[in-house]
């Protein structure tokens, strides 16, 4: 049986480097992983833990999902060597704490630019053939922030503060 073709946004640390390597190590093969990050200078993790998969089940490319043109390339050279991706798992993201009214409006559309529109570039670029294949999965993974608003609480906290001063 031929491997599930899965490329992971975000993997120079975290939940996509653990991913990542989880789903290359994988004994029966089962997976072929394209790892991609927006910065290759942050590979090192990545290939340390992934050293005995790498170029076999495990392939690190750079990919900036702030641009259509770094997904769209990376898309297409996945695409022309495998044929398909079974698999997109959307885990790029950037995060912050600031109170509502003290974030910088350039730092929010910077990390809407990532956890949002980055996202549906990718969903974007991978969708159509998964629907002329009639299969493939999409994972989105998202922040504890988006449930709970964390943004709010941090600003009341602080407003409370203030107002006992």
């Amino acid at each position: 049986m031929a491997p599930k073709i899965v490329l992971i946004s975000g993997c120079s640390s975290g939940i996509g480097l653990a991913t990542a390597v989880f789903l290359a190590k994988d004994a029966e093969k089962r997976f072929k992983v394209y790892a991609t990050m927006r910065n290759l200078a942050k590979k090192g993790q990545l290939e340390e833990e992934g050293k005995e998969y790498l170029g076999d089940t495990l392939i690190i490319k750079q990919m900036d999902v702030c641009s259509d043109e770094s997904v769209e390339k990376t898309v297409k050279e996945v695409f022309d060597t495998e044929g398909r991706i079974d698999v997109l798992f959307n885990n790029a993201g950037i995060s912050g704490i600031f109170a509502v009214e003290s974030i910088p409006i350039s730092k929010a559309q910077e990390m809407f630019d990532v956890n949002f529109f980055g996202t549906l570039r990718l969903i974007k670029a991978v969708l159509p053939s998964m629907k002329a294949r009639q299969g493939g999965h999409i994972i989105n993974n998202s922040s504890i922030a988006g449930v709970v608003g964390i943004h709010s609480w941090i600003s009341m906290q602080h407003q409370s503060l203030l107002l006992r001063d």
